[in-house]
């Protein structure tokens, strides 16, 4: 879901949980355009890199997919956090499929 279409959704927050939803979005906002550079990083270099120290060479994990890793858990649980601010959806009446057929005999 687009930022914009959360931005929406947070009208329908109660009036007390608002402010904390705004700071909770302005976090995923900074965390989405992270996430997008870190993404670039590692479309250019790949997912391992070769690394030299001293005398050492060797391939290890690109420190940029390392930070992506963590910063799209941290995004997922931001997330989270908004929609459980959200108030619950509400759900269509669950019909007694048992009451029904016996209505139409």
């Amino acid at each position: 879901m687009a930022l914009t279409k959360i931005k929406k959704l947070i009208d329908g927050i109660p009036d007390d949980r608002k402010p904390i939803a705004e700071n909770l979005l302005k976090e995923l906002s900074f965390m989405e355009h992270t996430l997008s550079e870190l993404k670039k990083a590692v479309k250019e270099v790949g997912a391992v890199e070769h690394f030299e120290n001293g005398k050492q060479k060797f391939l290890r994990e690109n420190p940029a997919l390392k930070s992506y890793n963590t910063t799209i858990q941290r995004y997922s649980l931001l997330y989270k956090q908004i929609a459980d601010l959200l108030p619950p959806a509400e759900k269509p009446e669950a019909k007694d499929e048992l009451a029904e057929f016996l209505k139409k005999k």
